[in-house]
């Protein structure tokens, strides 16, 4: 058996999740309550003792925008449908039944109040001609007229005041929809008319307590128009006492007026204004009924909390200072931020460059012209003359052979030259000139292109600040308008992110709509449509607050992915090596491959190495154009002058969506594309890091598709007793085999070649697409190995 404390705590727990469930489902449930009663008290409004019109104006608006509700809808009405007699119920069932026509494709060219309006006269015709056996009153004509008139007005002010979910819990109130709310709020205080409890009359408190929230919230104008609206609804509602519209003016107009001195004065003001019509006509109304219905309002209108009367004036009359001074803040914030981390890259460029000047120091010695020594020498002739003894010759090997073999080409010069000292000295002059004319060059274009990525850093950070929201407006507004023509039920659409690979798009959709089926066979193709641009839905939710919807998050699908296998080795078993790599995302849609050859084998050929990779890593995760990036590295590598140290750089990015391999190289060796039995070579055309014969560097781009296996390398994998091409075919066979991995490849290689003593590092990429978890339907075996024939 259970015990007492047992079973209260079940109790508690079960009292705790029906509160729980109510707070999560309020605004559902606060939608069913007020149409129910809008629909009970609209479907019993008569005016002008003939007219009943508003039965159809609500039914249209919950038919169309929240279908949800239209059980609720259907009770309210029906009951306030048999408050007026069962004909007054087949009426308002065939008005419903005629209306469902609209939807047709000729008949919905006809604007949706003006249907309304024939809906309502066609059945009260048909009706009336048949109570009256054909001849009908020219009263009866004209009450038909009216009620016809009023439900199309009606439709127009219930259409202006609920908008779709979730524009009516969230867009600002403006005059219209204040104005369509009063209008329908005193249409339905006089279909409550019977409701007087004692000397308590409710519709007669509602009516007064809400012009006192008026005046509270708007002053005088705001009073004064409430009143006047509400007092003009009651009396033509009862075709008497007309003068009831002064007693309403006055009352809100002494109201507001009385609005700086706080409720109390606002409550007596009211009061004083109904005991002056008391005293000056006294045919009005003003018995007992309403002086205890204003006094009810009066008591009420202390009670209402002031944070509720705030939240209403924030609403109707916004105060666009803070709005502003907010906006103000956080665009201060953005522009610090993006400033503060492009200026710490400014310092690490700062840093590097520094670095090279100080290590090497600058020679500020100027150099004088260089003369020409042949030609004041008296051998001119014989040197360079038809039958030259090979000086000039001597001098080109000089100029194009490394400083370690200058030496016997300089003793050469001495047994043929009556100057060799100056000669030498000469052809150095011209070496240091070439050099510093080609850095001189290529320093000009690494800062135009720095130039140039800077204009569009700053350009890109102030189009963000201008544009930001504007621009997401308009992407939202388009993908809107497709969903409108396709016919796709939505709440709202929110565009998170542009960027390329990066788009983010949040859809709110329709509880009782079929979202993964319509999300996967509509809106992702739709959202390819207008951005050229593949997506997955990431996402899907069932959201309870502040209204029941599904939100789907579709972002920008990545098509291929890249699994890699990385062997690295020292030609010496030492924790350093002279090569570098790394493998790293820019975003989920771009991959980054960076493998650096440091000169030789040792500890500076491995600093070299890991200087250029992490150099290159950071700029381009600082967004740095690559091309910029090369140049860059580059011309600071070429500042080196008292030693041959260079480094080579394979730089590849690989687009994952488009499927696209971008390469870049300087004097590293070829990558390699194997594609079934086929094979691609990409080649370096450029020099390594620290030379500059040309300041151009090129980039090449080729098409990956499913299957592709993309091989990068350092020269410490080939054999120098073999011809490349020998070698390459081997490459070819053996990556024929799908196990195949980085390190196997190595160790096959080194069993078939003599490979040098070097350091080696091979980085293996294999090419797949990427097949979505989110889609509800699975291929047949056949058909997947069909998808993978299709690029």
């Amino acid at each position: 058996m259970k015990t007492m404390y047992e079973q209260e705590r079940k109790r508690g727990l079960t009292l705790r999740r029906v509160l729980e469930s109510i707070q999560a489902r309020k605004v559902s449930i606060s939608f069913a309550i007020v149409f129910f009663i809008l629909a009970f008290f609209l479907a019993q409004v008569v005016l002008f003792e003939a007219s009943v019109p508003f039965f159809l104006p609500i039914w249209a608006l919950v038919s169309l925008r929240f279908q949800r509700f239209l059980p609720w809808t259907i009770a309210g009405a029906l009951l306030g449908s048999f408050t007026l007699g069962f004909g007054q119920v087949i009426i308002h069932a065939m008005q419903a039944l005629i209306f469902p026509f609209h939807s047709k494709k000729v008949i919905k060219k006809i604007p949706l109040p003006l249907f309304v309006l024939i809906d309502v006269i066609f059945i009260q015709v048909i009706w009336q001609f048949i109570s009256y056996g054909g001849d009908i009153p020219v009263s009866v004509w004209l009450a038909i007229g009216y009620e016809g008139i009023l439900s199309l007005f009606m439709t127009i002010f219930l259409f202006q005041l609920f908008l779709p979910l979730p524009d009516f819990l969230h867009k600002r109130w403006t005059a219209e929809r204040m104005g369509a709310a009063l209008l329908i709020g005193a249409l339905v205080l006089t279909g409550m008319s019977s409701f007087i409890f004692g000397y308590v009359s409710i519709p007669l408190v509602i009516a007064h307590l809400v012009i006192a929230v008026a005046s509270a919230v708007g002053g005088v104008q705001l009073a004064t128009v409430v009143a006047v609206l509400a007092g003009t609804i009651l009396s033509i509602s009862k075709l008497s006492f007309s003068g009831m519209i002064a007693v309403y003016a006055i009352t809100g107009f002494l109201a507001g007026l009385h609005k700086p001195f706080g409720r109390l004065w606002q409550a007596f003001s009211m009061l004083g204004a109904t005991f002056f019509f008391i005293l000056y006509d006294r045919t009005l109304p003003l018995d007992s009924v309403y002086i205890g219905s204003l006094v009810t309002a009066s008591l009420l209108f202390f009670a209402i909390p002031s944070k509720w009367i705030k939240y209403l004036k924030d609403q109707l009359f916004p105060d666009t200072s803070n709005v502003l001074i907010r906006r103000q803040k956080w665009m201060t914030e953005k522009v610090n931020n993006q400033l503060r981390e492009f200026q710490h890259f400014v310092d690490f460029i700062t840093r590097f460059i520094s670095d090279r000047f100080d290590s090497k120091g600058v020679d500020d010695q100027e150099q004088p012209k260089a003369l020409s020594v042949c030609q004041s020498c008296f051998q001119f002739e014989k040197c360079w003359g038809e039958k030259s003894n090979g000086i000039p010759l001597l001098m080109e090997q000089w100029e194009n052979d490394s400083k370690k073999t200058r030496i016997q080409i300089e003793k050469k010069i001495q047994f043929k030259c009556v100057k060799p000292m100056q000669i030498v000295q000469e052809l150095k002059e011209r070496e240091v000139k070439r050099h510093l004319n080609s850095q001189l060059q290529h320093g000009k274009k690494m800062y135009a292109l720095k130039l140039r990525d800077m204009g569009n850093h700053m350009s890109d950070l102030m189009n963000k600040l201008d544009n930001s929201v504007t621009l997401y407006t308009s992407h939202e507004e388009e993908v809107k308008q497709k969903f409108q023509q396709c016919n796709i039920p939505f709440f709202q659409i929110d565009v998170l992110n542009i960027a390329v690979g990066q788009m983010e798009v949040v859809c709110c959709l329709p509880i009782e709509s079929k979202a993964k089926m319509v999300g996967e066979r509509l809106i992702l193709p739709i959202l390819y449509d207008l951005w050229k641009e593949p997506f997955e839905i990431t996402a899907m939710k069932e959201i309870h607050q502040p209204y029941e919807h599904i939100q789907m998050t579709c972002k920008s699908s990545v098509r291929f992915e890249i699994t890699h296998d990385i062997y690295t080795s020292s030609s010496r078993n030492t924790i350093y090596s002279g090569d570098a790599h790394a493998v790293f995302p820019l975003h989920p849609g771009l991959l980054a491959v960076i493998l650096s050859d440091g000169m030789g084998n040792n500890i500076e050929a491995h600093r070299e190495s890991r200087r250029v990779m992490h150099f290159m890593r950071e700029c381009l995760n600082k967004k740095m154009d690559p091309e910029t990036t090369m140049h860059t590295l580059h011309y600071m590598m070429s500042l080196q002058d008292d030693t041959d140290s260079y480094a080579t750089v394979d730089l590849a990015l690989i687009d994952l969506q488009k499927g696209e391999l971008w390469s870049w190289k300087a004097g590293s060796m070829s990558t390699y594309l194997i594609r079934g039995n086929d094979m691609r070579k990409i080649e370096s055309k450029h020099v390594p890091f620290g030379f500059l014969p040309t300041f151009t560097i090129e980039a090449r781009k080729v098409d990956i598709k499913d299957g592709d296996v993309l091989l990068m390398l350092s020269d410490g994998v080939f054999s120098s007793k073999t011809s490349i091409e020998k070698q390459e075919m081997y490459y070819k066979k053996i990556l024929q085999d799908p196990t195949m991995n980085a390190e196997r490849f190595v160790k096959m290689l080194e069993e078939t070649y003599s490979l040098p003593g070097d350091d080696r590092t091979v980085i293996f990429m294999q090419v797949k697409h990427i097949v979505p978890e989110w889609s509800i339907f699975s291929p047949r075996e056949a058909a997947k190995f069909q998808e993978k024939m299709v690029h």
